[in-house]
């Protein structure tokens, strides 16, 4: 079967006179058949996010924090130094990780992330 993976992203601004406003539909084979949608705590230190039962990196991942206060960074490693991204509050990501390890640390106290990921 084709396409069983649908996603959409899109970023659109104004200010000052000047915009943007872009959007992308786009659709992916899905080979495995594991896909996991989970909320996770995330305390002050650095620790891995779970997959479930996903082996090997997944196709494609969306983390939501669910904080309204406190931001959460992710990194590919425990330090956060192998790549870094930091979801605001509230905001969410969705990308395509390199591996099956990421890791995630709140800011100043314990936040939940929604974490939306299927297999390659």
């Amino acid at each position: 079967m084709a396409n069983e993976v649908t996603f959409s992203v899109s970023l659109k601004a104004s200010k000052n006179n000047a915009s943007v406003n872009q959007t992308a539909n786009l659709f992916a084979d899905m080979a495995g058949a594991q896909m996991t949608q989970v909320t996770q705590n995330i305390g002050t230190t650095a620790e891995l996010v779970d997959f479930g039962d996903i082996t090997g990196a997944p196709q494609l991942v969306m983390i939501r924090n669910l904080s309204t206060t406190r931001f959460v960074e992710l990194g590919g490693d425990s330090g956060l130094t192998v790549f870094k991204t930091k979801i605001a509050a509230g905001g969410a990501c969705l990308f395509t990780p390199s591996s099956a390890t990421l890791y995630a640390k709140a800011d100043t106290s314990a936040a939940n992330i929604l974490i939306v990921a299927v297999e390659a």
